[in-house]
Formats: structure tokens, C-alpha cells, sequence
């Protein structure tokens, strides 16, 4: 039975709309709509997608910091360095070296960028095989937005470079394109398969891609679902005996109806190459520590009133082929484990995903 993820298989748009809800920016979902279907793989779209939003920053005029600048000038202008003056005969001339702040282009946002494109131009996962004219098209204007930004150090990208970001509130802008560079930088390794190698990699690296899809799923509900409350939850256990040993309850999400009955619904993501875990007979079963730990989220917290003691419960597993929806009663909670077709159309996408939740009406949802 087949019961896993064939990446090639996943349309590139459903791919690009995960990670703009993962990202906490579905307010771009509409960016790249004929883009996605033009696009000759996940990689190719990210590159678009950083060249826009890219000549949106220089229309805009891109972001500059201060930074200490050592020059010679005429006159005088910040702290004056009298030595270097000297040993340059400067006064000579009527000038000085000076050490002087000057707002400057050649930021680390504005190099990340910068350089990310310029890597970009002679990726060859842009084009597996034979190039095209829409993949050239693309290497021009990548190349076209790298000499735009004159003036900005082309540097080699690293991890430490993203944890150093530090964005202001004028600084939006620069959220998606940064967030583009990040994910093609963490995913820079080549894959030997054939077809898509950007999304190949990224769909098999599943600690990735369980914290992309965890983070959809969450900033969906998040984005659609008025009316409630949803958020990651730490849970205690009920008992006073609790020590810092005991391990914590952390649960991928929680949903709280703030109207009465104020129903809770506790939703735990599972990104596996396999839905379902083989048995010593050869028989396809629940991943049962999945199971135990969503049993483990419900149980413990009956104490705390009557949503709690009534709290639904629901796995949701990414496939590409299986179609599970196994609803049941386990001790007082409805519990449900399903799987999200991630090639199915993503209006429907969108429909069952709040089906499981609210019922078939579906809330501010437009197909996007």
C-alpha cells in the first residue's frame, strides 16, 4: 500500500503556498499565482520571486545602516585622524583623514540578498538538463538585479549571517526575500535524483520539513479561522510530584472557540516519508507513539474544566497518495487521524483543512 511522499508530485504553487504560511506571509500568496505555473521548478519560482520583491526594494530605494568610514577628505569632518594626516602630507593639500558614520548600502540584509542572487545565476538546479528561455530570461534578470545593487559586497553567505538579521518595522520589505535566500542557503546541497532537486532535497529532509509544515498548518488556522484562539500550548502534568525531569508536553497546535461551549481541538503534524509504520507482520499501522503522545495531550488535562475533559484530538499526515480519514472515540474524546493530499487542488487543500475543524463552511478561504 502505498503510503508515503513522491515530491515530484507536489505542484510547485501548493509547495510556494506552504512556505508563505509557514513563513507568516499569506498576504503574498497572490505573488506569484501565473508565475507558479510557468515556473520550471520550486527553485525557479524562489528566484522570481527574490528578483520582484528584490526590484521592489530598489524601487523603493534599499535599506542603509551607519558605519564607520575612514577617508581622506577636504576640510574636516567627524574625529580627525592627525597621524595618518601627517604621514599622508594631507595638510598639504587642504585635506584630512577623517573617521566620520556615513549611511551606507553595504548592509548585511543588502549583502545576503546580493549575494544569494549572484549564486543563483549559475545554479544549475535552475535548469536541470537542457536550458530554455524562460530559465535564461531568469538568469539575465537575476544578474540585471545583482549590478543594480552597486555598491553592495558580495560575500559568501553563512548560517551566522541569518542569525545576525535584525530587522526594523521599515524593514518588511526585506522579510520574504531574506527568508527566500535562507531556505536556498539551507538547501544549497545538490541532490542526485532526477526532476525537481530543490524540492526533492527539501521534502526529504523531514526535521525540516516538520517544521514547515507544522508551522502551515498552524499559521492557516491562524490566518482563517476567526473567532478563535491558536497558538503552540506548554501543558503540565497533573500532578504534584511533577519535577524537572518530567518531559514536557508541547503541543504543535492548539485551536480554542472563544464561544461557548469554547471547544478545543489539539492538532499534532507528522512529517514522515511513510503515513503509516510497518509492523513485525508486514502490516501497515499508526505510528503508535504518535498516537500515545496526542492520548498523553488529551488525558492529563481533563482536570482543568469541561472543554478540556471534552477536547477533540486530530494527527494530520502530508502524503502524496494515501487518503486517510479515520474518525473514533477514545475515552470521552473524539480523536480523528487523516492525511492532507498535498496534489490535491489547493481550494481543496484549503476545504479540508477546515472541515476538520469547524465543518464543510469554509472561512475567509479564496483559493489563493
Amino acid at each position: 500500500m502505498p503510503t508515503g511522499l513522491t515530491p515530484s508530485r507536489i505542484p510547485i504553487r501548493n509547495a510556494w503556498l506552504m512556505l508563505l504560511y509557514a513563513w507568516d506571509m499569506a498576504h503574498w500568496r497572490g505573488a506569484a499565482r501565473v508565475k507558479a505555473e510557468d515556473a520550471p521548478n520550486l527553485l525557479g519560482l524562489l528566484a522570481w520571486v527574490l528578483v520582484e520583491s528584490t526590484q521592489q526594494l530598489l524601487r523603493q530605494q534599499l535599506g542603509r545602516a551607519h558605519r564607520q568610514t575612514t577617508a581622506e577628505i577636504q576640510g574636516i569632518r567627524g574625529r580627525l585622524d592627525f597621524g595618518a594626516s601627517l604621514r599622508r602630507r594631507a595638510f598639504d593639500a587642504g585635506r584630512a583623514v577623517c573617521r566620520f558614520p556615513e549611511l551606507s548600502v553595504d548592509t548585511l540584509k543588502n549583502r545576503i540578498v546580493r549575494s544569494s542572487m549572484k549564486a543563483l545565476v549559475r545554479d544549475q538546479r535552475l535548469a536541470p538538463g537542457a536550458d530554455n528561455s524562460r530559465v535564461g530570461q531568469l538568469r539575465h534578470d537575476l544578474d540585471a538585479a545583482v549590478q543594480a545593487m552597486e555598491g553592495v559586497t558580495i560575500i559568501k553567505v553563512s548560517g551566522a549571517d541569518f542569525a545576525q538579521l535584525q530587522l526594523g518595522r521599515s524593514e518588511l520589505a526585506y522579510r520574504l526575500p531574506l527568508k527566500i535566500c535562507e531556505l536556498i542557503y539551507e538547501m544549497q546541497m545538490p541532490s542526485e535524483t532526477e526532476g525537481d532537486a530543490f524540492l526533492t532535497a527539501l521534502v526529504r529532509d523531514e526535521m525540516k520539513m516538520n517544521k514547515l509544515f507544522e508551522a502551515f498548518v498552524r499559521n492557516f488556522y491562524r490566518y482563517h479561522l476567526d473567532g478563535h484562539d491558536v497558538r503552540s500550548e506548554a501543558l503540565g502534568w497533573p500532578t504534584a510530584e511533577a519535577t524537572d525531569h518530567m518531559p514536557g508536553m508541547v503541543t504543535d497546535i492548539t485551536i480554542s472557540d472563544r464561544r461557548p461551549p469554547h471547544q478545543r481541538t489539539i492538532i499534532d503534524t507528522k512529517f514522515y516519508g511513510s503515513a503509516l509504520g510497518i509492523n513485525r507482520f508486514g502490516q501497515a499501522k499508526f505510528h503508535s507513539a504518535n498516537l500515545y503522545q496526542l492520548y498523553a495531550y488529551l488525558r492529563t488535562q481533563e482536570g482543568h474544566g469541561d472543554s478540556y475533559r471534552t477536547a477533540r484530538g486530530m494527527l494530520i499526515y502530508p502524503t502524496t497518495d494515501l487518503e486517510l480519514d479515520v474518525p473514533f472515540h477514545l475515552q470521552g474524546h473524539d480523536v480523528r487521524i487523516v492525511t492532507l493530499n498535498l496534489t490535491a487542488p489547493w481550494v481543496e487543500i484549503e476545504s479540508r483543512l477546515l472541515g476538520w475543524v469547524v465543518g464543510t463552511e469554509p472561512i475567509h478561504t479564496d483559493g489563493a
